[in-house]
């Protein structure tokens, strides 16, 4: 199944040339209430959570990950304002996490639960559910440092598929093609446009696509 990372297009060619995704950091995650999705009106409960968060943030990373390629609100947010692209991913679902939208935050009860750590890396509030996100969580342990930034590479487990160029991306396919090849299995190449009928953001058949 393919699954999309949308980024800038700086980056996006740094990682297609460097062939890994920078792993990002619970500390640094753009929702503040990452990992604390309890209720925490008892100080307590407060406590446990920022310390549990802390002990994780320090073993764990992940990359972030969606099911949708179409979502103009992931566009904006994530790949530079459409000038970016979204990278298509093949990856075993069951290596990855799916991410359960809620409307109010987890009892306090979930403190005692079995699967709390697996409920509070899951949980977030309802309004991110156009992400349609899914999470592969890494260990960091071991892990080379390079200029403060950890990374995964691309391997048999994360396996490039698809690059789509954003709407209002100058990017070509040479610049593209300048940074990657794909070395036997060809990766398509693809220009996007916003959709004629819907909010989306789609493949612009006018252009034809092209193989890294």
């Amino acid at each position: 199944m393919l699954f999309y990372y949308f980024t800038s297009s700086e980056y996006g060619l740094s990682n297609l040339k460097n062939r890994h995704l920078k792993v990002s950091r619970f500390n640094s995650l753009n929702d503040p209430f990452e990992l604390l999705g309890i209720d925490m009106s008892d100080r307590s409960v407060r406590n446990i959570l920022r310390y549990d968060k802390s002990i994780l943030a320090e073993k764990k990373g992940l990359l972030c990950f969606s099911e949708n390629k179409y979502d103009p609100v992931q566009w904006a947010h994530y790949a530079e304002n459409y000038k970016g692209v979204c990278l298509g991913f093949e990856i075993p679902e069951k290596s990855l996490k799916k991410i359960k939208y809620v409307s109010s935050r987890l009892a306090i009860s979930t403190l005692e639960d079995k699967d709390k750590q697996e409920k509070l890396l899951t949980t977030k509030f309802k309004h991110w559910g156009y992400e349609e996100e899914r999470r592969l969580v890494v260990d960091l342990a071991g892990r080379p440092i390079t200029n403060g930034l950890i990374f995964e590479r691309f391997t048999s487990d994360i396996v490039l598929k698809e690059i789509y160029i954003g709407c209002r991306s100058e990017l070509t396919f040479d610049d593209i093609k300048s940074v990657y090849s794909s070395e036997g299995d060809k990766v398509i190449i693809k220009y996007t446009r916003p959709a004629f009928k819907d909010f989306k953001i789609v493949w612009d058949q006018s252009k034809k696509s092209e193989h890294a």
